[in-house]
């Protein structure tokens, strides 16, 4: 008997190249469909910097948002509450804005607080 190791035949080959995630051979089905793989957006960060009538104040740190809806959606409720934190304190910042730009510093969208004194008694900001 010879020691020499068996060589494995063309089958043995097919189904190891089956087992292992291959290309299905021609007449098999593949085990799960193929499907093209769902976009998905990526989380973008955003900096918030705010324009006063006596300049700007930049965000350093930024936040991080799935979308720029979502990102606008909370520059209104930070108006909301830094208008209110203005009015507790007897300063009126219904004429500052939100500068936001995302990463590179490209300007990406303008939140103006005046929006949200426009809204109605709800609290709601327009675009809500």
């Amino acid at each position: 008997m010879s020691k020499a190791p068996r060589r494995p035949s063309q089958r043995d080959d097919l189904r190891r190249w089956d087992d292992e995630g291959g290309a299905p051979r021609a007449g098999h089905s593949s085990h799960e469909p193929h499907l093209a793989p769902e976009p998905r957006a990526h989380p973008a960060l955003y900096y918030f910097n705010i324009r006063t009538p006596g300049g700007l104040i930049e965000d350093a740190e930024g936040e991080t948002y799935p979308s720029l809806q979502i990102a606008r959606k909370d520059a209104f409720t930070k108006a909301r509450a830094m208008i209110a934190e203005g009015d507790h304190e007897g300063e009126d910042r219904h004429d500052w804005s939100f500068e936001i730009t995302d990463r590179a510093n490209q300007h990406v969208l303008t939140v103006a607080f005046s929006e949200i004194a426009k809204s109605p008694v709800t609290g709601q900001g327009e675009g809500y």
